[in-house]
């Protein structure tokens, strides 16, 4: 009898008939996920599925560590109908210093001398750009008495974070801030989620909005500077910036 995937977060494997990886994935809910390709009328999806003999699932305490372990397996298993294994991959900077009376953050593919702050390097276009992009919303609610996300800056309306930015930002944030970008601390991390419980929103979907924005912060903080902070300590790095060249290296040197 086929067990079937519970209704929990977890990471699920589709092996083919020589018991080969074919592919892995990551679920909030891996009976949804799972039972979701059935119904799917992708080509590609549909000639993967022709050659499952069977589907391996790993449960998973939350969809953070589905994530983390998604990612080590991809890494080491290389299964090839995983995207991430054929697209080339970006590596972003994200560089800080004061415009007037505002802060500028700055995504770049290379360390940017003119900033007097400078973090990374961090893996993966979508991540980074979203986890910056969360960021930046969520300190803009913090700065802002607003109530409703549609009052955000037309720039942090995107899916994706702007190249570059300015927002206010008080002194004891900023020090928040660095800690966050350096992999120290999830205090910011934890004073959103106070604000998001606190503030009154004017309707459901903004408090909604601002929710996932704070679980793509922390995905973004796991996979990226938390990621960086334990590298570095575990091969004795002198530097707290990574080069690109370096870092696919020293992942796999810690995994």
């Amino acid at each position: 009898m086929v067990e079937l995937p519970p209704h929990e977060p977890g990471v699920y494997t589709m092996y083919g008939k020589k018991d080969e990886v074919l592919y892995v994935g990551k679920a909030k809910d891996l009976f949804k996920r799972i039972t979701s390709y059935r119904y799917s009328r992708s080509k590609k999806v549909q000639s993967m599925i022709a050659q499952i003999d069977r589907i391996g699932f790993e449960i998973c305490k939350t969809e953070m560590d589905a994530i983390l372990l998604e990612n080590l397996l991809i890494r080491s298993l290389r299964p090839p109908f995983n995207q991430a294994n054929k697209k080339p991959e970006t590596y972003y900077y994200i560089s800080t210093k004061r415009r007037g009376n505002k802060r500028e953050f700055r995504l770049s593919m290379r360390v940017l001398d003119a900033y007097t702050k400078v973090y990374g390097c961090f893996k993966g276009h979508a991540r980074v750009r979203k986890g910056l992009g969360a960021l930046l919303r969520l300190l803009y609610l913090q700065q802002q008495m607003i109530d409703s996300a549609h009052y955000l800056p037309s720039q942090l309306l995107g899916r994706l974070a702007p190249m570059r930015f300015n927002c206010e930002i008080d002194k004891a944030s900023k020090k928040l801030v660095h800690d966050f970008f350096l992999g120290k601390s999830k205090v910011l991390i934890d004073d959103f989620e106070e604000l998001i419980s606190k503030r009154t929103f004017k309707d459901k979907f903004t408090k909604k909005y601002f929710t996932n924005e704070l679980e793509q912060l922390s995905i973004f903080y796991a996979l990226g500077p938390e990621r960086n902070r334990l590298m570095k300590e575990q091969l004795k790095l002198d530097s707290h910036l990574i080069k690109q060249e370096e870092l696919d290296d020293f992942q796999v040197y810690t995994n």
